[in-house]
């Protein structure tokens, strides 16, 4: 074993206990079996401790070792054994492992501990991200979060928004603390909404989404922030699925930026946006007609709104968006063919 580690690349690939009865066994705990039978985990790691720079090590079934780690799969049900008692010593190892390796702990299945080599640089790991995966716990926010927030009554009012475009199962792109997700038992054909932020990868690409797998696709005010708006409406349509809704807003430039750039409100908005109009004071003003005519062939236009009904002309120059009310923005609902 030694020389195979030192000579290759590795996978090691540790089961965190003894299967049981899936292998023929009457129970998933015996006393049949040597406790490092039952429960290898520990004493495989002090094996594989000092010897393993140029190997990848994934740790399957965590959960029998951290008694508050969450998992897909919830806890570890009370007729399989544990090793809670040594759950110290457990995280003790994997820590001895920093110098050669970065740890990262996953949620899916069962849970997983991922230990990745320094050496083979830096982590590249991505786990898809799937219908029904819970993110980020959804936690109201009281006040105003956010945009989605305002936008909740209007939007109940068209029944639109509840028996066609918001159904199914919804990945919300930027969702923060403001997802479409909180809203969900408003909208009742909405089956669950994944949220895509940073922790999950660039939202600008979606490369960990598969194709055509969500239902529909929901951003509220994220289409700014991202460096190409067109290569992003492309990745957001290639992960709906045909026949599904992509639901977005943006902020309006006049109501918005308010004639200033770079924006002053939100200094990291990389574009402006109109909904249609010959010339604009923003040099880096997007049209969205002329944004959906790009994609005329593959989608079918159900809706695009100047979202003005609530704005204060004539005030001071303030974000209005920071009140219950004002939406100053751009909504597009578009179908994908």
């Amino acid at each position: 074993m030694e020389d195979t580690l030192a000579g290759r690349r590795c996978l090691v690939f540790l089961d965190a206990h003894y299967p049981g009865a899936d292998y023929g066994g009457n129970s998933y705990i015996s006393q049949e079996h040597a406790p490092t039978e039952r429960l290898p985990l520990l004493a495989e790691l002090e094996l594989l401790r000092g010897r393993t720079a140029n190997a990848l090590i994934v740790l399957d079934d965590v959960r029998i070792y951290r008694r508050d780690f969450r998992t897909n799969a919830g806890t570890l049900p009370d007729w399989v054994e544990n090793g809670f008692d040594q759950e110290a010593t457990f995280l003790e190892l994997i820590a001895s492992f920093e110098s050669t390796h970065t740890v990262h702990w996953h949620g899916e299945d069962t849970g997983y501990a991922v230990l990745w080599p320094r050496a083979w640089g830096e982590y590249e790991l991505k786990k898809w991200v799937v219908p029904g995966d819970q993110t980020q716990p959804f936690v109201l926010t009281l006040g105003v979060p956010g945009t989605t927030c305002i936008s909740v009554n209007r939007r109940l009012l068209d029944a639109r928004f509840g028996n066609r475009w918001l159904v199914g199962k919804g990945l919300d792109i930027g969702g923060g603390n403001d997802s479409i997700a909180l809203y969900s038992t408003l909208f009742p054909r909405i089956e669950s909404v994944t949220v895509y932020e940073w922790a999950q990868g660039d939202a600008q690409y979606l490369e960990n989404v598969r194709d055509n797998s969500f239902d529909f696709v929901y951003s509220g005010h994220c289409l700014e922030h991202v460096m190409d708006p067109r290569v992003a409406l492309r990745h957001w349509l290639r992960v709906l699925k045909p026949g599904g809704h992509l639901v977005i807003t943006v902020p309006d430039e006049d109501m918005y930026e308010q004639g200033v750039w770079p924006s002053t409100f939100n200094t990291d908005h990389k574009h402006t946006f109109t909904l249609f109009k010959r010339k604009s004071w923003s040099p880096v003003s997007i049209n969205v007609l002329d944004l959906l005519r790009d994609f005329e062939r593959e989608v079918s236009v159900k809706k695009a709104e100047l979202l003005d009904h609530s704005f204060m002309h004539g005030m001071e120059r303030f974000d209005q968006t920071r009140t219950a009310f004002a939406e100053c923005g751009i909504e597009f609902v578009v179908q994908k063919l």
